[in-house]
């Protein structure tokens, strides 16, 4: 199932361009409501690859899933490097965009596409493509969302933490990407993300 109903609409504020935040602020509104029934917790700006580049908005539950949000104020200059690196780590993307964003942008065929569609009084988000499931991801850049102590916790509930106890997080992750399926990584990110002191969560 889409994580997605196929269109949601807000009043618009201002006749000048929705900028990210009003975009930003439908699609949290729209995720929450969408997946109620369900456990889900909903970041803004998660970092990936060290602070690399930061997610919009992140999703997650059963999948991580990333949506990237080009407003129609937005311009597409930092696109390529953003989507590049949440190729490597998200289990589902979203660019989430106007239809001429959307075109030039040329998003891989994994993408989930979302149009953003301002008229004179609303700013809605329709679903024009589903996301499918990421077909390379890297093992290393997903390990790298855990944080030292949470990386070291895993390999110590899995026995694997010697050696690497005083070391810098760069050998924890690569003693999970050595000794862990990548599916129990993906699981073990999850559960570091859920647990986080965070300010808000949706459920």
């Amino acid at each position: 199932m889409s994580p997605l109903a196929p269109l949601s609409l807000a009043r618009r504020l201002s006749a000048t361009p929705s900028r990210d935040r009003d975009v930003r602020t439908l699609l949290k509104r729209h995720l929450a409501e969408f997946h109620a029934s369900t456990p889900t917790l909903i970041l803004d700006e998660l970092g990936l690859c060290e602070g690399d580049v930061r997610v919009d908005v992140a999703m997650i539950n059963d999948e991580l899933s990333g949506f990237e949000i080009k407003s129609p104020a937005d311009s597409l200059a930092r696109w390529p490097k953003q989507r590049r690196v949440y190729s490597k780590v998200l289990d589902r993307a979203w660019l989430v965009a106007t239809e001429k964003s959307l075109d030039a942008a040329k998003a891989p065929a994994w993408w989930g596409l979302v149009r953003v569609v301002e008229t004179a009084d609303r700013l809605g988000i329709r679903v024009l493509r589903d996301a499918k499931p990421n077909p390379s991801p890297d093992a290393l850049a997903i390990a790298q969302l855990l944080w030292h102590a949470e990386a070291l916790g895993v390999l110590e509930r899995r026995g694997l933490a010697r050696g690497v106890r005083s070391k810098r997080r760069a050998f924890a992750w690569q003693r999970i990407v050595e000794s862990l399926t990548l599916d129990d990584i993906r699981s073990e990110v999850r559960l570091a993300l859920r647990a986080r002191p965070i300010d808000r969560k949706f459920w």
